[in-house]
């Protein structure tokens, strides 16, 4: 499998609710420790199972 085929997969499982929860979770607003920080929203277990 190629990089843009497992790229592709996983943003076709993104979540933006998930993520959203996320940036506020992790401070992603301006100023914030995390500003800058992309979210997609994908919980680790999921992630997994595309990257095996």
């Amino acid at each position: 499998m190629k990089a843009n085929q497992i790229l592709g997969e996983i943003k076709a499982l993104a979540n933006p609710e998930i993520a959203k929860h996320s940036q506020g979770f992790f401070k992603t607003g301006d100023g914030q420790y995390g500003e800058g920080d992309i979210f997609l929203g994908i919980r680790v277990p999921v992630l997994r199972k595309v990257t095996q």
